[in-house]
């Protein structure tokens, strides 16, 4: 095992001058620099190490960086997005993973240029190869704002200038028709039939987890996290607060409300602990092997106890609560198995699949729901956002109000 890097830098006597040098790992680049402080115990070489510890510390290197390369600039924001973008747990949020992706493209073309010669047309250029990747016109211009962002910090810790970053501000966005960038489809909606149809074809905890949502509107993870200790149940509305969510970073305060409909559904889900998570893979599998084991009409062999060993130590054990990549899949799994029902029971020409679909469009259902039978402000605040006009983006118009008003006066 490598020895740990010790990352305050140390303040030491140099046998061969006779002055004081500081050792430290260079924030940025990594490399190990060597400084001269000045006289071996005197107050400047003193107050020299304490500025350039606390440089070090605020992940500002202490030499020069005219010479810094964009793949130097890269890594240092790498370091610094690994400690930034954290969830409560200390998981990595998925931010990071959408800035490296902008990264790795932009390292492919100029990687070795100097950090601060990345101008307007290099921006441009790496833009031109997420569109030659074959990328949407809105991500490209998410990604793009995102490696704006890695300028900016770079300006904001003084590794480039800041006419780098103003450079960077002037090249606008892709724009709707003017692009040879690939357009894609909005999310909408899932249709209340594709997830009638889906349905059969789910466990029982991923049923009730699709069910909450349904019900309630919450984001996929908020409904994967759901513990009994997080829901007040003293109100005839029990209120449900999500130990962690999308905007927890931002001190904003979730609160999901849960009807009947919710609080009947959590009680046929009972669990042991109220820390417990209510939609449990682990739950799940326990249950289907004692219903296996139940319903089981021919005896147990010898050969079972060798399969009972591997039982207790299998090789991946079931995990105490379902994540959005999970619950998405079981659902792309269903739909797959519904269309193989589906084409067993109809004609080649009758056969009309189920479209596939993912978590996040039960709430866009849900916040359509909302604003057609209760307005555009219930619909937000069922959602959780703090603008409506995020809200307008899941909860679609309702055609048959602009209808009924054209018929009236029309």
């Amino acid at each position: 095992m490598p020895r740990v890097r010790n990352s305050t830098p140390t303040y030491r006597f140099h046998k061969q001058s006779g002055q004081a040098v500081c050792d430290y790992y260079d924030p940025v680049t990594g490399a190990k620099r060597c400084v001269s402080l000045g006289r071996w115990q005197s107050p400047e070489s003193k107050l020299e190490h304490a500025r350039i510890t606390a440089e070090v510390a605020a992940g500002r290197p202490a030499g020069p960086t005219a010479g810094l390369s964009l793949n130097e600039l890269f890594v240092a924001f790498v370091r610094h997005a690994e400690e930034h973008y954290r969830r409560p747990d200390g998981t990595n949020t998925n931010e990071l993973k959408n800035f490296l992706g902008c990264i790795r493209v932009a390292r492919e073309l100029y990687g070795h240029s100097p950090a601060a010669g990345f101008g307007p047309l290099a921006l441009k250029a790496v833009r031109q190869h997420m569109v030659a990747i074959g990328w949407g016109r809105k991500s490209i211009n998410c990604q793009v704002r995102r490696l704006r962002r890695v300028f900016k910090w770079g300006v904001e810790n003084e590794l480039i200038p800041a006419t780098v970053l103003e450079g960077l501000r002037a090249v606008a966005g892709l724009q709707l028709g003017r692009t040879t960038a690939k357009e894609t489809a909005p999310i909408l909606p899932v249709d209340p039939s594709d997830v009638a149809a889906t349905v059969p074809h789910l466990g029982r905890h991923i049923r009730g987890l699709l069910e909450f949502q349904r019900l309630t509107g919450c984001r996929p993870g908020e409904a994967c996290d759901l513990r009994r200790c997080d829901i007040d149940t003293t109100a005839p509305v029990w209120v449900y607060t999500p130990a962690t969510h999308k905007m927890s970073y931002r001190g904003r305060h979730r609160l999901i409300h849960l009807g009947p409909k919710a609080q009947a559904l959590l009680a046929a889900f009972p669990t042991v602990s109220p820390t417990d998570f209510v939609f449990s893979p682990k739950a799940e599998l326990e249950e289907r092997n004692a219903e296996r084991a139940t319903s089981r009409k021919t005896k147990y062999y010898a050969s079972r106890q060798g399969w009972q060993k591997r039982k207790a130590a299998p090789k991946r054990a079931a995990g105490e609560k379902y994540t959005g990549a999970s619950y998405g899949k079981a659902i792309r799994r269903a739909v797959d198995k519904a269309n193989d029902r589906r084409e067993q029971l109809a004609n080649a020409a009758d056969f009309d699949p189920v479209p596939a679909w993912h978590p996040n469009q039960l709430r866009h259902l849900r916040a359509t729901e909302a604003r057609k039978a209760f307005g555009l402000e219930a619909a937000q605040v069922l959602l959780g956002h703090a603008k409506a006009d995020v809200t307008q983006i899941y909860a679609e118009k309702n055609a048959e109000l602009a209808a009924t008003v054209a018929a009236a006066i029309g």
